[in-house]
């Protein structure tokens, strides 16, 4: 307590513990004050590892899903200059599917 007197310097060691920061303005000066602290280093430093790895893995998905992506947009771009309606495509597709399974084989797609 002796160097943490106020409310708003405890809030500050907290926020600046939690992100990691550390910048020795101010730090526990007992044993239990570092205890505590460490600990919130721990746990903040797992918490924050939680939606890092969600945005991680969401990246990664979307990185392995690119050439189809793009393959996409490419027939997008030429079914849209060579004046196809969505209502067009869609009597295509119904008659290239020769056994109404709702699937293009490759077969079928010949």
């Amino acid at each position: 307590k002796e160097n943490i007197q106020t409310p708003k310097d405890a809030l500050w060691l907290t926020v600046v513990t939690m992100s990691t920061v550390g910048y020795g303005d101010v730090v526990p000066t007992t044993e239990a004050g570092k205890a505590v602290m460490g600990c919130l280093t721990v746990v903040s430093g797992l918490y924050m590892a939680i939606p890092i790895g969600i945005v991680g893995n969401a990246f990664s998905k979307i990185w392995e899903d690119r050439e189809r992506l793009l393959i996409l947009r490419q027939m997008r771009n030429h079914f849209d200059r060579a004046g196809y309606t969505a209502q067009d495509l869609q009597e295509i597709f119904q008659e290239l599917d020769s056994n109404c399974d709702y699937m293009l084989s490759f077969e079928e797609f010949r």
